[in-house]
């Protein structure tokens, strides 16, 4: 199967966010040398036009910015920095995207080309809209420092292309930091803690709220452009995405049968996973929550729908299981998305 990034393999352009990095720590006077220490990635090589790293470089270099940098809003000040900062087909399709609904479109299709790290979905409930947001290439260690990041991104990019304050509630999968006067000063006050999934969630009717530097034949012109880019590039998807992705439509299936759909053998896919620091049974509980707070909190599932649809044995296996994913009963997560 073509186009699945490997952890070695040099599948991130270092304009995405190595170049931020360095350029922020030059402006804050600190030590460049440090943070490259050990990722194998050299400035001189940062000056050659489409120069990539691979994953395992990525996580080097953001484990030593975060034990260099003098304080806890490094991942929320490059968020801020973000569509400025950043080139290429995409960004010039999402600075010219008419609404949020058409960048949404744009960057799903295309997000590999500037966030790479990432997995979205969208759902729709009667009034809201909700995207969920899963890592990609990215290891688990590092989830928090990507999602700060992302959601960020999302705050400034909006306020720069719709000259409003953004408005929408952010779901978040971990504790409650120390440092949550960061997020209340980047993110604003309406965050959950400790939830399930990652999940931006907020009024439909925010989709259609106008975009000031909206420039129709400039977005067709970059959508071209960026669908060519995909077309030419050797990677499309990282190997837990994909994963991710191929048990999320068939809950079914078996880490051997994964495997050979990757042409891969099962000792092999588990090898491949771990410099990822996730497992396949965590992929596949992963899918399979995914799937399940989709059916009971989307659709409205009953609890013997969702366990039928998710092949489980029984209501009471799936109840179970649930409670091991998060530490709940399916029952309070029907209205979840509708207290957002």
């Amino acid at each position: 199967m073509q186009g699945i990034a490997y952890a070695q393999d040099k599948c991130i352009n270092s304009s995405l966010l190595v170049a931020s990095l360095i350029s922020l720590f030059e402006y804050r006077q600190l030590n460049i040398h440090q943070l490259l220490s050990g990722t194998g990635i050299f400035e001189q090589d940062l000056r050659h036009l489409n120069h990539k790293i691979s994953p395992l470089q990525l996580g080097k270099l953001i484990d030593n910015a975060l034990h260099l940098w003098p304080g806890n809003d490094l991942a929320f000040l490059l968020g801020q920095q973000w569509l400025p900062s950043q080139s290429g087909n995409l960004t010039n399709g999402l600075l010219c995207s008419a609404n949020l609904t058409e960048m949404q479109n744009l960057w799903q299709q295309y997000h590999w080309q500037s966030q790479p790290w990432l997995q979205g979905w969208r759902w729709q409930t009667e009034q809201q809209q909700h995207l969920i947001l899963q890592l990609d290439i990215a290891t688990t260690k590092q989830q928090q420092f990507f999602i700060e990041l992302t959601l960020s991104s999302l705050v400034a990019s909006y306020k720069r292309l719709a000259n409003k304050a953004w408005q929408g509630h952010f779901s978040l999968p971990y504790a409650k930091p120390k440092h949550i006067d960061q997020y209340h000063k980047y993110l604003g006050d309406k965050l959950s803690f400790t939830q399930p999934l990652c999940v931006i969630s907020y009024d439909l009717a925010l989709n259609d709220v106008p975009f000031q530097m909206a420039d129709r034949q400039g977005f067709r012109l970059a959508e071209l452009q960026a669908q060519q880019q995909q077309k030419q590039t050797e990677f499309t998807i990282g190997l837990p995405a994909m994963i991710r992705r191929l048990l999320t439509k068939e809950q079914h299936h078996s880490l051997p049968d994964i495997a050979h759909k990757l042409g891969l053998s099962p000792a092999t896919l588990k090898r491949r996973l771990k410099p990822f620091n996730v497992s396949f049974q965590q992929l596949q509980d992963q899918a399979n929550l995914h799937n399940a707070i989709y059916l009971l909190a989307v659709t409205g599932e009953t609890n013997l729908q969702v366990a039928q649809q998710l092949k489980f044995a029984d209501t009471n296996n799936f109840r179970r299981s649930f409670k091991r994913w998060t530490g709940q009963l399916p029952s309070q997560f029907r209205y979840w998305l509708n207290q957002t």
